[in-house]
């Protein structure tokens, strides 16, 4: 299918069009919660069944179209009982203008609700600038990728955003934006969008349109080649001016932007809330004070140091799996299922963190070739001042006075304004979105493109 959007910029810039033949994902349009225990008994469903109907539905969506409202049961959907676990997924295997029926629960009665499947809304973009849907190829499956360009002819620098570890979807309209969890760092690529840059955001596999999956089994290896490629992509754009390319980094983002760059060159590159040490390093440290942010004694953080050190060193560095260590270490049975539940650790497969442990990050950043800044907000009670300054110092060793490294007030991980790291954690993904970072990576990239 040939994008209009697509089209246009190829009369612009006079390239071949953009070809973009990766399937559009549907969507319901509303969102779900699991229906509470006692509220599945009394429409005859199992602990576990159900779904409530948490929000309004978006106009125009199948959940409007077929006459949803906020606090129906969902009993089943299709035919078959409505399961929470795995319901999202399901979804997706939902195609376009294929039907869908609700069993639904309200006010006593059962309802049968029709409707047809909806493609998800696109980015429509504004007055600035135009969204390009198009994708790359890695390992033989199509990744999403959604480029935003000014509307006015000429080339331009760039943005390449890489998102943190989690399977969150950035497919969402950017000007709406407001940073909350579901346009986690929107306004930031809004901002940059909005005022003469290109920028590009790409889906992980599995997640919103792109192929791929399950998430949970991607290995550290196979994601990087999407940043690669999408990086490529990015760079190969006729409205892009190739001297001025800059990543930014978010996260675990920040851990695959060095990589990308050694390969690519790039003009600079910003990372926020970052590990850079060992990751074995990063994870002991991560035990010890986040269980002091929350109020543990520093004995008791000592005690769990010392246990998380033996079951993170016989799974992530022995490279035993959860049963073994259970079978050989009883003692730590409770421990490794806590930290490990069905098999993963924080959502993902061992084999990502294990990959992720043999970098030696300090020689990608020494030889990324590119300015750096390292940002961690003073709220973050996720990653650490000493690996945002290492990042400095092993670039600026190697270049004088390519890398800087910032804290920044009141900024959590997610860009909250929380002025404490034990306000941040509790009260985490509520707070509200602080432009400070944004404005002090603008400005850092408007001053490495003048040096």
């Amino acid at each position: 299918m040939l994008l209009a959007s697509a089209l246009i910029l190829a009369a612009k810039f006079s390239q071949p069009p953009v070809v973009d033949d990766l399937p559009r994902r549907g969507t319901l349009g509303m969102a779900f919660a699991p229906l509470p225990p006692d509220e599945a008994s009394k429409v005859g469903l199992q602990p576990g069944q159900g779904l409530l109907a948490a929000g309004a539905p978006l106009a125009g969506l199948a959940a409007e179209k077929a006459g949803l409202k906020q606090g129906d049961i969902i009993l089943k959907v299709n035919g078959q009982t409505a399961i929470p676990q795995g319901f999202s997924l399901k979804v997706r295997d939902f195609k376009v203008g294929s039907p869908v029926t609700f069993s639904v629960s309200r006010e006593g009665k059962t309802l049968e609700l029709k409707s047809t499947m909806t493609e998800k809304p696109r980015d429509p973009g504004n007055a600035n600038f135009e969204v390009i849907y198009t994708h790359v190829v890695s390992h033989g499956e199509r990744m999403r990728t959604i480029i935003t360009v000014p509307k006015k002819p000429g080339k331009y620098p760039a943005l390449f955003f890489i998102q943190g570890f989690s399977p969150v979807s950035y497919d969402f309209t950017l000007e709406t934006s407001t940073g909350d969890v579901a346009t986690l760092d929107g306004p930031i690529l809004f901002d940059f969008a909005n005022t003469g840059y290109v920028t590009m955001r790409v889906e992980k596999p599995g997640v919103g349109d792109s192929e791929g999956g399950p998430f949970p089994q991607l290995d550290y290896t196979r994601e990087l080649d999407i940043y690669r490629q999408a990086l490529k992509q990015l760079k190969e754009h006729g409205g892009v001016d190739k001297d001025n390319v800059f990543i930014f980094g978010h996260s675990m983002g920040g851990a695959f932007g060095p990589m990308v760059a050694n390969e690519i060159p790039v003009k600079g590159l910003c990372v926020y809330g970052v590990a850079s040490r060992t990751w074995f390093e990063y994870l002991l440290d991560t035990i010890r004070y986040q269980g002091l942010v929350g109020g543990q004694s520093f004995e008791d953080a000592d005690e769990e140091v010392r246990v998380g050190a033996k079951l993170m060193a016989l799974v992530m560095l022995e490279n035993k799996s959860v049963d073994e260590v259970k079978k050989s270490h009883p003692e730590l049975a409770t421990v490794a299922d806590a930290y490990f539940p069905g098999g993963l650790f924080n959502g993902k497969s061992l084999d990502f963190w294990r990959q992720l442990g043999q970098i030696n990050f300090a020689k990608y950043w020494a030889n990324c070739n590119a300015r750096v800044l390292a940002v961690r907000g003073a709220s973050d009670f996720v990653t650490y001042d000493v690996d945002h300054k290492l990042i400095a110092d092993v670039v600026n060793k190697k270049n004088p006075g390519w890398g800087r490294s910032v804290v920044l007030p009141a900024s959590d991980h997610l860009f909250h304004d929380y002025a404490t790291e034990p306000e941040s954690l509790r009260g985490f993904q509520k707070g509200k979105f602080s432009t400070n970072f944004q404005k002090l990576m603008k400005s850092w990239i408007e001053e490495v493109m003048k040096s």
